[in-house]
């Protein structure tokens, strides 16, 4: 009977020290939180003005941002709170364009608001997922993005292709991993986006 007690007990510890098993429930992950320190300035940024396209979602599985598959058995999913992956990569992406000194705006048809570029983007890949294992869980995450970009001085049109993954393992797994593990990885994409790229006049060429 001390040994039943015992080894039950020690099954009902490592199942809270490992998490329960899901049942399709939804983890909550905002596109992205924290991917940079900078602020924005309070000074008009010099330079063209840019509109942002939403972006277009071409991802094989649109129907979530990942899974979290648990020792257990059972997937919960990660999700947005509200609103589209597309629009919110879009907002992310202008969002840190600003912080760099640029002047970027999320527009819904190109060379709205007089802009002198247009950037229209494809979400590629986009997802974070995580696996739980005895004492520790795994996460990986992928990110790709395409951009065209339109100068509306002379209609020319530049490509630009980003893309990274990550990963990491965590003890005790909380969604805040997750987050930042998605978060990280736009924040190399974007940076890899201006960094082959420049400004010349009112346009954008490649390096």
């Amino acid at each position: 009977m001390n040994r039943t007690w015992l080894r039950n007990m020690m099954c009902v510890g490592l199942v809270t020290l490992v998490g329960c098993a899901g049942k399709g429930e939804r983890i909550d992950i905002h596109i992205p939180t924290g991917a940079s320190t900078g602020t924005l300035s309070s000074v008009a940024a010099p330079g063209p003005r840019i509109a942002v396209l939403p972006f277009e979602d071409q991802r094989t599985n649109a129907a979530h941002l990942g899974t979290r598959s648990h020792l257990w058995g059972g997937v919960s999913y990660f999700d947005l709170p509200s609103g589209t992956v597309a629009k919110a990569v879009a907002q992310s992406f202008v969002d840190y364009l600003n912080r760099q000194g640029w002047k970027a705006s999320l527009a819904r048809t190109a060379g709205s608001d007089g802009a002198d570029i247009t950037i229209a983007g494809t979400l590629k890949r986009l997802s974070v997922d995580a696996q739980s294992g005895v004492m520790h869980t795994d996460l990986t995450a992928t990110n790709a993005l395409s951009f065209q970009i339109t100068n509306h001085t002379d209609e020319s049109i530049v490509r630009e292709s980003v893309s990274g993954d990550g990963s990491d393992r965590v003890f005790w797994f909380d969604p805040e991993d997750a987050q930042h593990l998605l978060a990280d990885l736009h924040e190399s994409n974007f940076k890899k986006f201006l960094t082959d790229l420049k400004v010349e006049g009112r346009a954008i060429r490649l390096k």
